[in-house]
């Protein structure tokens, strides 16, 4: 089973589905809360080969809320948080924090 990013076009939430074509993440996309109202034509999608190795049967997609996911989706894909308004003590009991990119300029300003 392959993993590939899902987002709508326009968007910045995105999510990591499992799949095995690229048409048929496109559908599991609209199952995910970030693409649930998207329009097929609208769903942008591209691998994430990195991720393959967190599929497990039955396992539709990685769950941001989940602590384990997110880890994976911050350390092995880049993801981050939205930047507008992120609380710096939600960013300190984040367990990605010590893989954020954005936890660690912010905690280099700070520092400063």
């Amino acid at each position: 089973m392959k993993a590939w990013i899902v987002r709508e076009k326009g968007e910045f939430f995105c999510a990591v589905v499992f799949a095995e074509t690229r048409s048929k993440a496109k559908v599991a996309a609209m199952g995910t809360d970030v693409c649930e109202n998207a329009d097929y034509v609208d769903i942008m999608v591209r691998r994430a080969p990195t991720a393959d190795q967190y599929y497990k049967p039955g396992k539709r997609e990685l769950n941001w809320y989940d602590a384990e996911d997110r880890i994976v989706m911050v350390r092995d894909l880049g993801f981050t948080c939205d930047y507008d308004g992120i609380d710096p003590d939600a960013c300190a009991r984040c367990p990605a924090r010590d893989y954020c990119d954005y936890y660690a300029d912010m905690d280099s300003e700070e520092a400063e």
